[in-house]
């Protein structure tokens, strides 16, 4: 799908009728392609997405509100928070109609005016932000493109203008002579309307071969006049209006494409709102998953509005958790073999006993143990014996030392992945940007991830509490969904002779009975092992284990993590990991 000139000339007319004279109220980076900014117009809220994705790059407003996906700053969003936060829109337009390029005109009552630009040129879009003398103050993807250097501090230059036919009659005395010779040429039509014409995209063309030859892979040559009749239908509304957008459906009813104008081709043409409409449409049914150069779901599908956040915390976890696994295998290389440093102890004890017994240039002392076997002693011709005796009780040291620690290391590395593993679990079960935010605090408090600036919550929402259940025998049940709402509930909810119940071995709830001095019933004790097993990450496995105690059985773990725990005395319940039955 080509969102290509004409369908930005749309999107300038709409935008302009539904954002005239709005107040920008927040602007965020949606992915590493897009910019978000959140309009205040007409007593309602909107939300535009700018997006320079080079696989998609496209303009267009949005029903949902949009989520910050990128972790850090960049000095376009810092600037833009600057000139363009609070600032009005002034003026939308597209300085060459056949050129996929618009400018929103901002004007600050503390920055003055500022400009907006979105190059969606396919592998080269990108969106700067300029002074009103043209001057670069920052881009989204800073370089040289061709002969442009698109780099703060230089003076824009646009894209050099296009050397092809224009796409209605100009007034020249040769232009239908010119599109006569073009038409002449052998080939696919609309292919060689895409090489001749300005501004035209493979969609756009295709629709103009459909209307002047009755075929899209029409072959030229071509009726000139039917040909000039179509690219008219197609370009009058970019000065006139009238624009009809709307999607094509296929035969199940699924948006396969969006287009200012009326498409012709398998399926069915049905004309939405706007254009915006159209666009995200399509997006949805395209991707709905954000991943890999294609429309992000921040971007396109409402269903998960803080996916572009979840993929960015993710990938944070991922490389903690690789950093914490190096630091793991790097302790197999440093761990002494068992008995070493008493076998290097008993080296330096004897060489020091012996000393007066080696000889000048002696390579090996041999000592006979009361065993019968032989300690050999390695020497050092050129260091007397007392040094080398010296050095073998450092190492020796050094050696016990690595014995005792890296035990204790490893056990505490191995519950930093357990830890990282909850906190994954707990971004997966995350229902709104504060949960987000949260697993990133628990790493930062856990000294796993260095602390940063603070994420400011996007819509006001607050971490949730644990999700609670009242069981058909009357017994109030407690569930944890992340480490925070864990500790939560063991060491502040819970009373001592609380049942307690965890999915056995795996990242999950912590679920506690309120028992309130009565024994439970098997009927609630059952629902809360399937509830422990439902918030786990074992659900979907045939059957979990899930351990059952008393809370006075459980403890924090000895210089644990938020949330983590050792457990004493305990049984094992087995239940079903699928059950739709608890979604909380």
């Amino acid at each position: 799908m080509h969102f290509d000139a004409l369908c930005l000339a749309c999107m300038a007319s709409e935008l302009t009728s539904a954002l005239a004279n709005g107040r920008a109220q927040q602007v965020l980076l949606a992915d590493a392609h897009s910019v978000g900014i959140e309009f205040y117009v007409g007593g309602q809220r909107r939300n535009l997405l700018l997006c320079a994705d080079p696989a998609a790059p496209r303009i267009h407003l949005v029903t949902h509100k949009l989520r910050r996906g990128v972790e850090g700053e960049t000095p376009l969003l810092l600037l833009l928070r600057k000139h363009v936060r609070d600032a009005v829109l002034t003026a939308v337009a597209q300085p060459d109609p056949t050129e996929r390029v618009l400018r929103l005109t901002f004007s600050h009552k503390s920055h003055g005016a500022v400009i907006l630009l979105a190059e969606l040129i396919g592998r080269q879009a990108n969106l700067l932000l300029l002074r009103p003398d043209g001057r670069i103050l920052a881009c989204l993807h800073p370089g040289v493109v061709g002969a442009r250097a698109l780099l703060p501090g230089r003076l824009y230059a646009p894209p050099p203008a296009q050397t092809k036919l224009p796409p209605l009659d100009d007034g020249s005395a040769d232009y239908y002579v010119r599109l006569a010779a073009l038409l002449a040429q052998t080939g696919t039509l609309w292919k060689v309307l895409v090489d001749g014409v300005a501004g035209m995209s493979p969609t756009a063309a295709r629709e103009i071969a459909r209307r002047a030859a009755g075929d899209g892979a029409a072959r030229t040559p071509a009726d000139v006049l039917a040909v000039a009749q179509a690219l008219q239908e197609l370009w009058l509304p970019a000065q006139q209006g009238g624009w009809r957008p709307g999607v094509l459906e296929n035969a199940d009813g699924r948006a396969a494409a969006y287009a200012p104008y009326l498409l012709h081709g398998a399926g069915v043409f049905r004309l939405t709102e706007d254009l915006s409409t159209a666009v995200v449409q399509v997006l949805q049914v395209t991707d709905g998953s954000g991943a890999g150069g294609t429309p992000s779901a921040s971007a396109a599908a409402p269903a998960d509005p803080y996916a572009a956040q979840r993929a960015a915390m993710a990938a944070v976890l991922r490389r903690v958790r690789g950093q914490v696994q190096r630091r793991l295998d790097a302790l197999a290389g440093d761990e002494p073999a068992p008995g070493a440093a008493a076998q290097v102890r008993a080296q330096a004890e004897w060489l020091l006993a012996l000393a007066s017994q080696v000889a000048p240039g002696q390579t090996v002392l041999e000592v006979a143990l009361d065993d019968g076997a032989f300690l050999q002693i390695p020497l050092d011709p050129a260091l007397p014996p007392v040094v080398q005796a010296e050095r073998l009780f450092k190492r020796a040291a050094k050696l016990e030392r690595a014995a005792h620690f890296i035990p204790q290391r490893r056990q505490q590395l191995r519950e930093d992945l357990d830890f990282v593993d909850q906190l994954a679990y707990d971004l997966a079960q995350a229902a709104n940007q504060p949960e987000i935010a949260a697993v990133r605090t628990a790493l930062v408090s856990a000294g796993l991830l260095p602390a940063g600036k603070r994420a400011q919550p996007a819509d006001g929402t607050r971490p949730a509490g644990p999700l609670r259940v009242m069981s058909a025998g009357g017994f109030e049940i407690l569930v944890g969904r992340n480490a925070r709402q864990n500790e939560q509930v063991t060491f502040k909810l819970a009373a001592g002779e609380d049942l307690w119940l965890h999915a056995r071995g795996v990242p999950g709830a912590h679920v506690v009975v309120k028992t309130a001095g009565r024994l439970p019933d098997e009927a609630t004790i059952d629902q809360a092992a399937r509830l422990a097993a439902y918030h786990s990450s074992a659900r979907g496995e045939t059957r979990v284990d899930v351990i059952v105690t008393t809370r006075r059985h459980v403890h924090r773990a000895p210089g644990g993590r938020l949330g983590q725990v050792t457990v004493g005395e305990e049984t094992v319940r087995t239940v079903p990991g699928i059950d739709r039955g608890f979604d909380g």
